[in-house]
């Protein structure tokens, strides 16, 4: 896990291999990044492309009594939103996954 303070090379953009629900941050905005990365089996495009929509999961075999109501993603992303920010996924299948919530930095960014 980590946290910084960034230009928006870092975050905020779209690029292949990142989803959000969320449009990209303005361009040049001064960011605050907190990244969570997994060493898990990161996800397939599909199950990417579908993970911030309410109530979805991506291992069907996980049920509301062992775990997980599929809503926890797409509250955050809501949050973020909320902020003007967004949340971001980076993964490929057997890669793992990075989250990303970035939001816009209050005050002067970086030099």
């Amino acid at each position: 896990m980590g946290a910084g303070r960034a230009g928006s090379a870092t975050g905020g953009t779209d690029r292949p291999g990142r989803t959000s629900p969320s449009p990209p941050l303005r361009e040049g905005a001064s960011i605050c990044v907190l990244e969570v990365a997994d060493q898990g089996p990161g996800l397939s495009p599909e199950a990417a492309d579908r993970v911030f929509e309410r109530f979805y999961r991506a291992d069907p075999s996980r049920s509301h009594e062992h775990g997980g109501s599929g809503l926890g993603l797409a509250i955050a992303s809501a949050i973020a939103q909320g902020h003007g920010g967004r949340l971001e996924l980076e993964t490929a299948t057997g890669a793992g996954c990075v989250f990303r919530l970035v939001l816009p930095a209050a005050g002067p960014g970086p030099d």
